[in-house]
């Protein structure tokens, strides 16, 4: 099976650049693309992440400055596609920090895949700083939103040629998804790696939950360097915006 990957611009975020990259250019701030990916192929569409819930929430509840102008919602990146929200028939989650995860309830029909652990350690965060788990967001997917959630156990396959792979570093259960295009494999990372230079410099990037796992990571990410698509990478957003194979 061979499916296409489409970058959604769901919005940006301020950020230190010592966020993306390891103790770099301290006190400057960049604007970080979050990415979301849209696979088509499978019985039903796709969507790799949510992006954050919104600019309001952001502000108040992570202190984070974020920008979402009306061609950056979710409904108009989608319709570029002839796809509404009750469309997409799947999510797949990296992780569920706020800005991953925040816009899951938008999507009535979709099946929601994470990690069993991913959605443990957000329920009980042990990181800094704890509402880069947002409680609403973790309430939603044990509550209403539980009826659609499949919970993983490790690496899977969840379709043929869509492989879920655990990469801890960024969180414990973070996972990438390697997706079959006609281009070759292509590697949606979330943040295990936030640039693709921390993969090609092996350098980490800014916040992570274990500096040993991300080195792993980096490392392991390393020989499919051009073939990777972070979450916040504006690069890899513009390179590909229309879309692989």
């Amino acid at each position: 099976m061979k499916y296409r990957i489409h970058p959604l611009d769901v919005g940006d975020m301020n950020l230190d650049s010592s966020f993306l990259s390891w103790q770099s250019d301290i006190g400057k701030s960049v604007l970080a693309t979050t990415t979301a990916w849209l696979i088509l192929g499978a019985d039903k569409p796709i969507l790799v992440d949510t992006s954050f819930r919104s600019v309001e929430d952001a502000k108040r509840l992570q202190g984070l400055s974020c920008h979402r102008s009306e061609s950056q919602t979710m409904n108009a990146q989608l319709r570029r596609y002839e796809l509404a929200p009750e469309d997409i028939g799947y999510i797949i989650h990296t992780h569920v920090h706020m800005d991953h995860a925040g816009q899951d309830y938008l999507f009535p029909n979709a099946q929601i895949l994470l990690q069993r652990g991913e959605l443990q350690n957000a329920a009980a965060p042990n990181i800094c700083p704890v509402p880069f788990y947002d409680r609403l967001n973790t309430a939603r997917l044990i509550n209403d939103l539980w009826p659609q959630i499949e919970l993983q156990s490790g690496n899977e396959e969840p379709f043929p040629g869509i492989r879920c792979e655990l990469l801890p570093g960024h969180t414990p259960w973070h996972q990438i998804v390697r997706v079959d295009t006609a281009k070759g494999e292509y590697l949606i990372v979330g943040d295990a790696a936030m640039l693709v230079s921390n993969v090609r410099n092996q350098w980490a990037p800014g916040f992570i939950d274990s500096m040993a796992d991300t080195m792993s990571a980096l490392r392991r990410l390393k020989p499919f360097v051009e073939r990777i698509l972070p979450t916040h990478d504006r690069t890899v957003l513009d390179q590909f915006r229309d879309g692989i194979g």
